[in-house]
């Protein structure tokens, strides 16, 4: 089979993340790469005060995405976390510093602050995509599938979860009518024609015998 390309969806708010080399009837894996470390939440004002007379949270919250911005990650881990021990329930913060250490393979880090995150704000559907990409490269993907879903019921319009949650149906759970549906609802959500998910929509629907069979077991369940 021809190998087709490595996809990737950047999210409206700058959420990152997807795709890896595959053939048209073996889905990519769902990884949390990103072109580069970038902010993912908005340096608008936090409204917090100073804490102990220290500079007020936006003010080192804009500090520490410029130095993401400039590609220096240790400098700006540092400095979310100097920030989020004066602030620890920001969400902004606390997902950024889950990216870098996602970016860094500290898996568990990762995962902790995007939780936190998640905590603090229901609706932050960047820390929720983040999330379900880490719980899918270490094999949960019940947890991966409850990420993808909350994201897509807090933003209905989010391509890249809605895109990530495909993958995870058709390669993890091997449920092709379920895939199908999301790799459509993508498709309608960008507004335009990925030729590599249509090439993987077509080799699904080649399969009506085992999309049939999917449905049955829906059904019963």
């Amino acid at each position: 089979m021809t190998p087709s390309i490595k996809t990737a969806v950047v999210a409206v708010t700058l959420a990152a993340l997807l795709a890896a080399c595959s053939t048209p009837a073996r889905r990519p894996l769902v990884a949390r790469k990103a072109a580069e470390p970038v902010p993912v939440a908005t340096p608008a004002p936090i409204l917090a005060p100073p804490a102990n007379g220290k500079p007020p949270a936006d003010e080192r919250f804009r500090n520490a995405l410029g130095l993401m911005e400039d590609h220096r990650p240790q400098e700006a881990q540092a400095a979310l976390q100097s920030l989020l021990k004066d602030y620890p329930d920001l969400s902004g913060p606390l997902t950024d510093a889950g990216i870098l250490y996602a970016h860094a393979k500290q898996r568990d880090k990762a995962l902790a602050h995007f939780q936190r995150a998640i905590k603090a704000n229901p609706a932050n559907i960047v820390a929720l995509n983040w999330s379900g990409a880490l719980y899918r490269e270490a094999g949960d993907h019940g947890r991966a599938e409850k990420a993808w879903l909350q994201a897509l019921a807090v933003k209905p319009d989010y391509p890249a979860a809605a895109l990530n949650l495909a993958i995870l149906y058709d390669v993890s759970m091997h449920r092709p009518a379920e895939a199908l549906q999301y790799y459509r609802r993508y498709q309608e959500l960008i507004g335009r024609e990925d030729l590599i998910v249509t090439a993987w929509v077509r080799e699904l629907e080649g399969r009506p015998a085992q999309l049939a069979s999917a449905a049955g077991d829906g059904a019963a369940r």
